[in-house]
């Protein structure tokens, strides 16, 4: 939506903010990994259908945001309610990581 230009005058690589939020989300899925009981025996295999079932559930979860978005972008309010639905959703995530790093460290 041209925030980055406006406020910081460059707007960032996508491919490279892709990777940054990519590396977060699995550092997040590595600790909570650790929160289960997992085998010795069967590690690989664990680690292999946790994985797979993580990204079968992402894949699944972004194909009905892009069908709901999809069908949101073809409506008349779409361009008036973007950008305050833009600022909840980043809101959350900044509160939601803040969450994760309180308990990082101080866990």
């Amino acid at each position: 939506m041209g925030a980055y230009q406006r406020w910081f005058g460059f707007q960032p690589n996508t491919k490279a903010a892709t990777l940054v939020f990519g590396l977060f989300h699995g550092f997040g899925l590595a600790t909570k990994l650790q929160d289960f009981n997992l085998s010795p025996d069967g590690l690989i295999g664990n680690l292999l259908a946790f994985n797979v079932g993580v990204e079968i559930g992402q894949l699944l979860a972004l194909g009905a945001i892009l069908i709901v978005m999809g069908f949101w972008r073809k409506t008349s309010g779409f361009w008036r309610h973007a950008y305050t639905a833009n600022v909840v959703v980043m809101t959350l995530g900044f509160i939601l990581a803040g969450y994760q790093l309180v308990g990082f460290f101080v866990a």
